[in-house]
C-alpha cells in the first residue's frame, strides 16, 4: 500500500479515465465507469486495482493476481488469469511511469503560482528569482545567480555566483551548484555537487602542480542528476549533459566529459576526464570508462565493465577491458567449463 506519511493520492479514476490517459480503447467486457481506486503490484492488487506485468519472472503472480486491470503488452495477452482485464499497452512499464503521475505526489514537493522565499535563506541582492520560485529555509544564492520561473530550491542549497537554473527545476536539499549553466525541467536530487575543480594536475620534476579549471557545466532540459553525484567543470572547455539524460545516483563525470541527449547512466560509474558519450548510450552500473575515449551513439555497456578503448555506435560491449558482449560470455562459459573439468581432473 501507499504510505501516505510521504506519498498523496490524487484522487481515483474512472476507467475510462484510464484509457483516455494512456490513449487506449476501453475493453468492451467491463464498465467504463468502474473507479479505480490504487495502482498496485501483482501480488497485492485488489479488485479496485491496476497493475502491470512487463517480465517473465514474474508471471506466476500474473497468474494469481486479484486486480481489475493489468498493463500488459500484446504479445503476453494469452497469460491474463480470467478475471483481470487486460489494458493491451506497446510498453506496460511505461505506461505505468504515467499512470504513477496521475495517481500521486510527493508529499515534500513544493508547487506555487506566486514567489516564496524563506526568510531564512540568504539571497543576493544581484540575485534574480522568476516569478513562482520557491526558496527553502538555509538556502544560499549568491551574487548575479538567475534561478528561472516555477523553480524548486531545497534547504541547506548552495548555489554559487552566476549559476543560471532553468523554469520549473527541482534542486533538493544539501545540494552545491557552481559554474554551471542548467536548461529547464532539472532535477538534482540531494547531496549532488556540480561545477567543482575537477582532478587536474601535472607531475613534474618539483613535485605536483594543480592545474587551474576555468570551465563550467552545462546541463541541458530535462536531465535528471542522481543523489551524490559529482560533475567537475571542464578544465578550459565545458563539462556538458545532453537533453533528457537520466544520471543515477553516486555516478562521477569528471572534467570535459560530453554526453549526448537521452543517454542512462546507472550508479556508481566514473567517466574519466574528456569523454565523450554519444546520443542514447546506456551504461550499467559501476562502468569505468578511462579517459579522452570515445563512446559512440546508442552503444551499450554492461554493468562493471572497465572500458580501455573507444566503443562503436551501437555495440554491445561487457568485462573488464571491455569486449564485445557476446565474445565475453563465451570467454566466461570456457573459463567455468575449465574449472570444472579441472576439479574433475584432480578427483580421477
Amino acid at each position: 500500500m501507499i504510505d501516505k506519511s510521504f506519498y498523496e493520492k490524487n484522487r481515483p479514476f474512472k476507467f475510462r479515465e484510464i484509457c483516455n490517459i494512456l490513449s487506449i480503447e476501453i475493453p468492451g467486457a467491463c464498465s467504463p465507469d468502474v473507479e479505480i481506486s490504487e495502482l498496485a503490484r501483482l501480488d497485492n492488487a485488489t479488485e479496485s486495482d491496476i497493475t502491470f506485468f512487463h517480465h517473465m519472472k514474474y508471471v506466476d503472480e500474473l497468474s494469481t493476481t486479484k486486480a481489475f486491470a493489468c498493463l500488459i503488452d500484446k504479445k503476453n495477452e494469452n497469460l491474463l488469469p480470467r478475471n483481470v482485464i487486460g489494458l493491451i499497452v506497446p510498453d506496460p512499464y511505461h505506461a505505468l511511469g504515467i499512470l504513477l503521475k496521475e495517481f500521486y505526489s510527493i508529499r515534500t514537493e513544493h508547487v506555487c503560482t506566486k514567489t516564496f522565499i524563506s526568510e531564512k535563506a540568504s539571497i543576493s541582492k544581484t540575485a534574480i528569482i522568476g516569478c513562482g520560485c520557491y526558496i527553502s529555509d538555509f538556502a544560499f544564492i549568491d551574487d548575479e545567480v538567475i534561478i528561472k520561473e516555477g523553480t524548486f530550491v531545497g534547504s541547506n542549497v548552495s548555489i554559487l555566483r552566476g549559476v543560471e537554473i532553468g523554469k520549473y527545476s527541482h534542486i533538493e536539499p544539501n545540494t552545491t551548484i557552481s559554474f554551471s549553466k542548467i536548461g529547464n525541467f532539472a532535477y538534482v536530487k540531494s547531496g549532488a555537487r556540480i561545477g567543482q575543480q575537477g582532478f587536474g594536475f601535472h607531475i613534474g620534476k618539483n613535485g605536483i602542480i594543480d592545474i587551474m579549471q576555468i570551465g563550467r557545466v552545462i546541463i541541458g532540459d530535462n536531465v535528471q542528476i542522481g543523489a551524490n553525484c559529482t560533475v567537475d567543470r571542464g578544465s578550459m572547455g565545458d563539462t556538458t549533459i545532453g537533453n533528457n539524460a537520466r544520471i543515477d545516483d553516486m555516478v562521477h563525470i569528471a572534467h570535459n566529459v560530453e554526453i549526448g541527449d537521452y543517454c542512462v547512466i546507472a550508479a556508481q560509474t566514473g567517466i574519466a576526464g574528456s569523454v565523450t558519450v554519444g546520443i542514447g548510450c546506456v551504461l550499467g552500473g559501476q562502468v569505468g570508462i578511462a579517459g579522452h575515449l570515445s563512446i559512440g551513439d546508442k552503444a551499450s555497456i554492461a554493468a562493471q565493465s572497465g572500458v580501455m578503448r573507444d566503443v562503436e555506435a551501437k555495440a554491445r560491449v561487457a568485462g573488464s577491458p571491455a569486449i564485445n558482449a557476446i565474445l565475453w560470455h563465451r570467454q566466461s562459459i570456457c573459463l567455468k567449463n575449465l574449472a570444472i573439468n579441472g576439479r574433475q581432473e584432480k578427483k580421477d
